[in-house]
């Protein structure tokens, strides 16, 4: 208790806050869930200036393996550990070490966790655990496992061994940093505001990647939240539901076919759609609500599924799962319905690559994090040249770009606004999905783009959505590294109209609450809203639309939950 909430000073107000405080752990949590939280945290070593808390970091530390896959010999090793981590260090003290590995093997037997076979077979082995090198911190090897990928991809295992070869790559150290600073602090916030109640503790992971916009060179890669020990690499291998990060495909196959502009309204009402097998598919809005009759680029903003899905089978499901190859898909896509909620698992690097398409415009570059390489006569074997191919056009990215600037500006990752430098404009979607299992933030800048997931390795219930657990650790990192805000030229084929929000119509900029919103041309509105003149668009009505603003309320702001206070706050007030 005292090393998880309290400070060492020795005094009776202390002890006795101490006291009230295990009092009420023990009415509130059951053993197992107190035993729990304290292995996540127990002290079991030291790497240099890092610290190894809990059996989960300390089973990568000493066995360079995760926790799930170690044997009784480990486990009791790890055990031992607690009474004195230094005293017993496997690596500078074997013989101590096992010792107490062979005294804890002795109360296992007492236990029934083994028998006493098994245990008198591990006491003749040693130790076990893994080279000292190989136990302490590495940079940055999430990125450097995707170098080693990509130099497999494109050469020999020969060229590979040959001494001397030289490999230029993107990383950048203070992008790299950043990234995982992000990712460890709010995983750490999440899980001090969530208290031990414990579910959280020690379970969360996460995963990064950063690239640069206008090349798809990758800058940094975070594959858990350990990032300086090697192991499963999530922002490559862990192929998680995407849950509301697709939605924007839904949208640029409704821009991209002309019938729908950001101004449409779409109706948000309850969606039946009875498949080939019977079984009729009812999504519903994470708020439980419905809102009736809403423009186009606030059913994105605000992350809506009724309307999202009602437009994704207008337009066929068919249709959509091409634009999301043609973003940079390359996996299978089931053509189903739920798609367009996001019901396909796909990696953080494979998320990355389709907000690059959309990033760049449309216009898909294959992630790098290889420069060039260089053979041992400083004569370049291969140079990495940045390929890009227009996937989709320019002019309906450019209208979905609006829609996920409205994202940040007043929708699901509105709180975002407030923790990024001024006047850093920033695109992106959160994705959240079923029972929130997984929370994604994928958005990018002028300069960067970044993803985030977070989640468990289980895929056990987090409570988070994109907004409260993803979108914080993407905040901090874009204010630390982005400098350029969003600027994207208007590109041929589109007009910016002044247009009024309740009706539709064109309107003017000194009208109240007017925006402007691209359209492709030849989509723009044909009438005009009360406040502005028929002139302002050649050949438009001043007659005014038979939809008016009371027929397209403004949606009610989704909330997205909170992490609950810290418990002893509540009990006990302070900070």
């Amino acid at each position: 208790m005292k090393n998880f909430f309290l400070t060492r000073e020795r005094t009776i107000s202390r002890k006795l806050l101490e006291l009230a405080m295990a009092i009420v752990l023990e009415m509130r949590y059951s053993k197992q869930e107190i035993l729990e939280a304290y292995l996540n945290e127990i002290y079991l070593g030291q790497d240099g200036h890092r610290a190894i808390h809990g059996f989960g970091l300390a089973s990568h530390y000493y066995f360079n393996r995760p926790i799930g896959e170690i044997d009784a010999a480990q486990v009791a090793l790890l055990v031992g550990l607690v009474r004195g981590p230094s005293y017993y260090d496997p690596w500078r003290h074997p013989e101590r070490s096992r010792a107490r590995r062979d005294t804890v093997l002795a109360l296992m037997v007492e236990e029934h966790v083994i028998d006493a076979a098994t245990a008198e077979r591990i006491r003749q082995q040693p130790v076990g655990v893994g080279a000292r090198d190989v136990a302490r911190s590495r940079f940055y090897p999430a990125y450097l496992d995707l170098v080693r990928r990509q130099l497999r991809r494109d050469y020999p295992e020969d060229v590979l061994a040959s001494e001397g070869l030289r490999v230029f790559t993107g990383l950048d150290p203070a992008v790299q940093r950043a990234a995982e600073q992000a990712l460890q602090q709010t995983l750490a916030r999440i899980e001090r505001d969530y208290g031990a109640r414990g579910k959280l503790q020690g379970a969360l992971e996460g995963a990064v990647i950063v690239t640069r916009v206008d090349s798809g060179e990758v800058l940094a890669v975070v594959g858990g939240r350990h990032s300086r020990i090697a192991g499963f690499n999530r922002a490559l291998d862990a192929q998680r539901p995407v849950g509301s990060l697709m939605k924007p495909a839904v949208y640029l196959a409704a821009l991209e076919s002309g019938r729908y502009t950001l101004m449409s309204p779409l109706d948000d009402g309850p969606v039946a759609y009875k498949g080939a097998n019977g079984q009729v598919w009812r999504p519903r809005n994470y708020d439980r609500e419905d809102h009736g009759m809403v423009r186009l680029y606030r059913a994105l903003a605000q992350s809506y599924n009724q309307s999202t899905a009602r437009l994704g089978l207008d337009m066929g499901i068919d249709r959509v799962v091409d634009v999301i190859h043609r973003l940079g898909v390359e996996r299978e896509v089931p053509a189903l319905p739920s798609v367009t909620l996001g019901a396909v698992a796909l990696t953080p690097f494979e998320v990355a690559g389709m907000y690059q398409t959309i990033a760049s415009g449309g216009f898909a570059s294959p992630l790098s994090s290889i420069r060039e390489v260089m053979d041992d006569s400083n004569q370049p074997l291969t140079r990495y040249p940045v390929a890009v191919q227009q996937r989709v056009r320019q002019s309906a990215v450019y209208l979905l770009e609006y829609a996920l600037k409205e994202v940040v500006r007043s929708g699901t990752a509105r709180s975002a606004a407030a923790r990024l430098p001024p006047g850093l404009v920033v695109a992106g979607k959160t994705g959240t999905t079923d029972e929130q299992r997984d929370s994604w933030f994928a958005g990018y800048s002028g300069d960067l783009l970044a993803v985030v997931w977070i989640g468990r390795d289980d895929n056990g219930v987090t409570a988070l959505t994109g907004a409260t657990g993803a979108l914080p650790a993407w905040t901090e990192l874009m204010a630390a590294t982005s400098r350029e805000p969003r600027r994207s030229e208007t590109p041929e084929g589109v007009d910016e109209v002044w247009v009024d929000p309740g009706s539709g119509g064109v309107s003017a900029e000194e009208c109240p609450g007017a925006r402007r919103v691209p359209f492709l041309v030849g989509t723009e509105p044909a009438y005009a809203a009360p406040c502005s003149g028929a002139s302002l668009w050649p050949g438009s009505s001043s007659a005014p639309p038979p939809a008016r603003e009371e027929a397209v309320p403004q949606p009610r702001q989704q909330r997205e939950p909170s992490p609950p206070q810290r418990w002893w706050k509540r009990w006990f007030g302070g900070g």
